[in-house]
């Protein structure tokens, strides 16, 4: 087992990988039953990334929430990053829509309505997220109550994109999915908050039918 400051892990347990980072599952070193994903970023992987990670860092310690996903501790070890964050039993939304199919409105409307109670928190902390997408809303199941989606928690991951906003001021990096970006972001124009409003609406739609509403070929 490695150790990150009071968790530990195997590197056997690979539960997701990225183009910059490996996620494992890992647990508390005292109480074994806690446990949490770590993800591992190799420094090699951050000369053009290693200020979306401090931002990254910076917003998730300010971000406490049960819809966001939490930071729990984050280490500095040789050639790594490590970040300890909630772990999720669910897997994220885009493997429960390929299992599942289109969901039904009221499973749906837990869904959106949890989403929208972490987006109040982004907006009055002037966040913008910029890579709402399917793949990055994480699911956690009640123990013992897996097949009820009603139950479900949900919970926005992976801020590596988010940024500071200023009241009446405009972002302009192209960064997210193709896929969930709103028009003004693909089109290189200004945009502000209502660019993650734009993801949402096409994440919901995915839902309803099942099928992304648009596609992207590279």
């Amino acid at each position: 087992m490695e150790s990150v400051g009071k968790f530990e892990f195997n590197r056997k347990n690979l539960i997701g990988h990225g183009a910059f980072a490996i996620v494992f599952k890992g647990r508390h070193k005292e109480k074994r039953d806690w446990e949490v994903a770590i993800k591992c970023i190799n420094k090699k992987n951050l000369a053009k990334s290693q200020s979306l990670l401090g931002k990254e860092i910076k917003i998730l310690k300010e971000l406490k929430h049960d819809n966001i996903v939490r930071l729990l501790d984050y280490q500095e070890m040789g050639g790594s990053v490590y970040l300890v964050m909630e772990y999720c039993n669910g897997g994220d939304l885009s493997e429960y829509l390929h299992s599942k199919g289109a969901l039904s409105e009221d499973t749906i409307r837990a869904f959106l309505q949890q989403i929208a109670q972490a987006m109040k928190v982004l907006q009055s902390k002037g966040i913008l997220h910029r890579d709402l997408k399917p793949q990055n809303i994480l699911l956690c199941h009640p123990e013992g109550r897996r097949s009820s989606s009603i139950n479900t928690s949900i919970k926005i991951a992976d801020f590596g994109f988010a940024r500071h906003l200023q009241t009446n001021t405009m972002a302009a990096t192209l960064c997210g999915s193709p896929m969930y970006m709103a028009p003004e972001v693909i089109m290189s124009q200004n945009y502000d908050a209502k660019a993650d409003l734009w993801s949402i609406g096409t994440i919901v739609y995915q839902c309803l039918t099942g099928k992304a509403p648009f596609h992207y070929k590279e």
